[in-house]
């Protein structure tokens, strides 16, 4: 019988550090060799309208899950890290049902009040929703659930990532290596048209993306992905460093969990950039219609929104590879990405390319949404039922 796989959940309140904390845990295993996986439970429930009775789509998210958990232990995965929030204890056990060959610790992270509500005016984004966090802090503190708590006032991310291994045992402990069989990917069904938005470093891809997903919700349910999100997963394969492989199949095994709610398009972003990675998501979504748009910036306009992320500016989202990088690494990283969108162009890379330089991502969003309505938002037919705002989710970079 295969080891049961070490499988670490860290939840909390909002602007608690989850998704922080718990990349630096798979950062350390990674730098020491493991191998291991990551993931965002928010990253794979966002689909615009939600249900009323599932405003959050723990429902969706729990079972793409299991689906990437396959991926990720047919790309070689002893252990995973995931981080993510949920109102009501029973939501973890719609969870655990999807990875029952899971061996799961579940650890909360608390904060005091001043420290939630410092976190979320130090984001600078969404800080009204602070009063909320605490309330859903002071929630999950009477509830006292988990397999361990660990208090993350004053502490640093890498003090709090090394209290949560050394409580949980040294986590992860040793496994047997032993790979559980993979499952087979869900078929696809009918087919629905895909957006794609592709470009070089720095362009916009999942800004731009994510507001065109929400704007397409209001009239179509949509599901949107961030490809480097669903592929968090150390080592790579020498012959395909980028994992491409490994998103391709994760995007395809997640998508009928969406399609069963009722979404009927789905936008993708990533860094896609050459014609087979485009093939490789093209063969995973067999029978879907997909649209390539490339997102284009010149020199300036690149060095300007690099410089930007290394700031802070926007989200702290996990995998940001930006963020605190100094002046010399920024500069490389922009020159880099000036001359892939140079090539991209020159190349005419994807079904067609919205120029950014000078607009805004609404008016962005505005000039994509138009360039692909005609294929992409009325052979989604018809809205579909479903209510609220759209998924709670820190704006992409």
């Amino acid at each position: 019988m295969s080891a049961r796989i070490p499988f670490l959940w860290l939840c909390g309140p909002s602007g608690v550090g989850k998704t922080t904390v718990g990349w630096e845990i798979f950062r350390q295993l990674a730098d020491a060799g493991l191998a291991t996986a990551f993931v965002d439970a928010d990253q794979l429930g966002l689909c615009y309208p939600s249900w009323d009775d599932d405003p959050q789509n723990h429902r969706i998210k729990a079972r793409n899950l299991g689906q990437v958990w396959a991926a990720f232990r047919a790309a070689g995965a002893e252990s995973v890290v995931m981080s993510g929030g949920f109102e009501v204890a029973e939501h973890v056990g719609a969870y655990a049902n999807q990875v029952p060959e899971a061996a799961l610790t579940l650890c909360r992270l608390r904060a005091g009040h001043a420290t939630l509500t410092d976190r979320f005016v130090a984001r600078g984004w969404m800080s009204h929703l602070a009063s909320e966090a605490v309330a859903g802090a002071d929630e999950l503190d009477r509830l006292d659930f988990g397999d361990l708590r660990v208090d993350t006032d004053g502490l640093s991310v890498a003090a709090v990532a090394r209290l949560v291994r050394e409580r949980a045992g040294g986590w992860p402990p040793s496994t047997n290596g032993a790979l559980l069989s993979t499952q087979t990917v869900a078929a696809l069904g009918d087919p629905v048209p895909v957006l794609m938005l592709c470009g070089a470093a720095a362009v916009g891809k999942s800004t731009v993306g994510y507001e065109v997903f929400t704007r397409v919700g209001s009239n179509v349910k949509a599901a949107y992905i961030d490809l480097a999100q669903i592929g968090f997963c150390h080592p790579a394969p020498a012959d395909d460093p980028d994992h491409h492989r490994l998103k391709a199949a994760n995007l395809a095994a997640m998508w009928p969990a969406f399609r069963d709610a009722g979404a009927r398009c789905l936008v993708v972003t990533g860094r896609v950039n050459d014609a087979a990675a485009i093939r490789a998501y093209a063969d995973a979504l067999s029978g879907m219609t997909l649209t390539v748009c490339r997102l284009h910036a010149g020199r300036e306009a690149l060095i300007e929104r690099v410089q930007r992320r290394g700031r802070g500016e926007g989200p702290n989202i996990a995998g940001e590879e930006l963020r605190g990088k100094g002046s010399a690494v920024l500069h490389e990283v922009a020159d880099q990405a000036a001359r892939d969108a140079d090539r991209l162009h020159r190349d005419r890379h994807g079904d067609l390319w919205i120029g950014t330089d000078g607009h805004s991502i609404e008016e962005v969003a505005g000039f994509v949404r138009d360039s692909v309505r005609e294929r992409f938002e009325r052979r989604a037919g018809s809205p579909t039922p479903g209510g609220g705002p759209p998924p709670a989710r820190r704006p992409p970079r």
